[in-house]
């Protein structure tokens, strides 16, 4: 038996997997036994950007604790490919890499990845442009069997290289539980063997998310018109991320309608990062019944949320994004973008009024007026998700107050329902029984409890974003 629950193995595995770096560190100097099971946090990620000097480490110490390594991110040198090589890791899960366009730094990382190619299940690969750079070849991703690929890699980011339509596929061929796949910036040869109808192009029939651009996707290589879209090889997919529009092209909405309907009939969630125009063209002419739409919220207008309402019986999730890093998780109010319809409020909450199907709804600069929201009923009574802002909610103390608000009403408080006599003598309830106590009183028209008293119209509502922290 063990007088003390921090002498149980078990339990001290479990909780390293949960502490910092930092609490890992001063844990794993408490003794030995400790020692033992902290040291895999410790070593457990490394990150370039901010274990700059980790390859200048003595070579011992990284052979003796290199196993423990699981995660590499911000890779930009040769003598990081080198300090891993030291290190003996043979186990990485996910790696991030800034390739440099030399055949040296290509060779070293082909190394590395031929280590690690059964264990491996995310890679991210970017290189600047460069004209000189080598080919990107996938032969060191993939490891052969007696039974076939071997590989669990289920998301490759590919962003800047250049490969042959072949290597492609062949990538495509060696990773079987391939789910994600980014290949922004990718040049893709093809060879004039390539029909339109794609005969010869392998199809992966795991992967259902592609971000690739629209020029991407149909002309990969403008020295050969005849090739197949990138969508022959995808015919699962069902999340297309268009990314951005890099170049002016001549391809039709009629194409694009064509090859989606021929060979991505499944494609039901669209994140485009086209321009306005074309995006309303796509979500009008291209696509019918999609489920989920992420837009960038500086689109928004009038004609864009009708094209959304093309869409009103099917869709289940709205989001609009930006190009600024992720805010969900600071401790800071962000600002709220101005977007065409700042003064035309009205038109926007037509999305919750007519998309009954709408379970998670994400406006995050767009800010809302109460007054709007409150003219007619939302219709999606089975949201799930809502991130919005709020005019007039705009400090912490007014949107926890309303956070509150909305968690007592989800748990009203029960007090007891008081004794009366009825007709023949018999008695009312018992003293023990209970009765709900509305915590918003009706007098009550702060915005705090207007924002409340909208959010409890929506039983099955759970997460909840007013402008700062995710509240559940």
């Amino acid at each position: 038996m063990f007088d003390n629950p921090l002498e149980i193995p078990e339990l001290v595995r479990k909780i390293s997997r949960y502490v910092t770096t930092n609490d890992a560190t001063a844990c794993a100097r408490v003794c030995k036994a400790w020692s033992y099971h902290f040291v895999s946090a410790i070593w457990h990620t490394i990150d370039f950007a901010v274990h700059k000097h980790l390859y200048q480490m003595d070579t011992k110490v990284l052979a003796r604790y290199g196993h423990h390594i699981r995660i590499v991110k911000n890779m930009t040198e040769r003598d990081h490919i080198m300090a891993l090589t030291v290190s003996g890791a043979r186990k990485l899960r996910q790696l991030s890499i800034k390739m440099m366009a030399t055949h040296e730094f290509y060779a070293n990382f082909s190394d590395l990845l031929r280590r690690n190619n059964t264990s491996l299940g995310h890679i991210d690969v970017s290189q600047p442009p460069c004209n000189t750079a080598p080919f990107f070849t996938p032969d060191a991703l993939i490891t052969m069997s007696s039974t076939g690929p071997t590989s669990k890699l289920s998301f490759i980011k590919l962003d800047g290289l250049t490969m042959t339509r072949d290597a492609f596929s062949s990538m495509l061929k060696g990773c079987p539980e391939l789910d994600h796949l980014d290949i922004r910036g990718t040049n893709i040869l093809s060879w004039p063997i390539y029909d339109k109808s794609g005969a010869h192009c392998f199809k992966h029939i795991g992967i259902t998310r592609l971000t690739a651009p629209i020029e991407q996707v149909f002309k990969m290589d403008s020295q050969f018109e005849n090739a197949p879209s990138l969508f022959v090889h995808f015919p699962n997919l069902t999340t297309w991320s268009t990314w951005k529009w890099t170049t002016n092209n001549d391809i039709s909405i009629e194409d694009i309608r064509d090859e989606i309907t021929k060979h991505c009939p499944s494609i039901t969630c669209l994140r485009p990062e086209t321009p306005a125009p074309m995006t309303i063209r796509m979500l009008t002419q291209v696509f019918d019944d999609l489920t989920a739409i992420y837009l960038l919220n500086k689109q928004f207008s009038s004609d864009m949320v009708m094209a959304i309402l093309k869409h009103q019986e099917t869709l289940t999730s709205m989001s609009t994004f930006t190009t600024h890093s992720e805010f969900f998780d600071t401790d800071v109010i962000p600002q709220v973008e101005s977007t065409p319809l700042d003064t035309s409020g009205w038109i926007i909450q037509s999305i919750p009024r007519l998309c009954p199907r709408l379970k998670s709804l994400q406006l995050t600069l767009y800010e809302m007026d109460m007054d709007d929201i409150e003219k007619s009923k939302w219709g999606c009574h089975d949201l799930e998700s809502l991130y919005i802002r709020i005019r007039g909610l705009d400090t912490k103390e007014k949107i926890d107050r309303a956070i509150q608000l909305w968690r007592e009403g989800r748990n009203p408080i029960k007090a007891p329902i008081k004794k009366n006599k009825r007709k023949g003598g018999r008695k009312g309830p018992s003293s023990a029984s209970l009765q709900t106590e509305s915590v918003i009183s009706p007098s009550d028209n702060s915005i705090e409890a207007r924002v409340a008293r909208h959010l409890l119209k929506f039983k099955k509502l759970r997460t909840v974003w007013l402008g700062w922290k995710v509240r559940s």
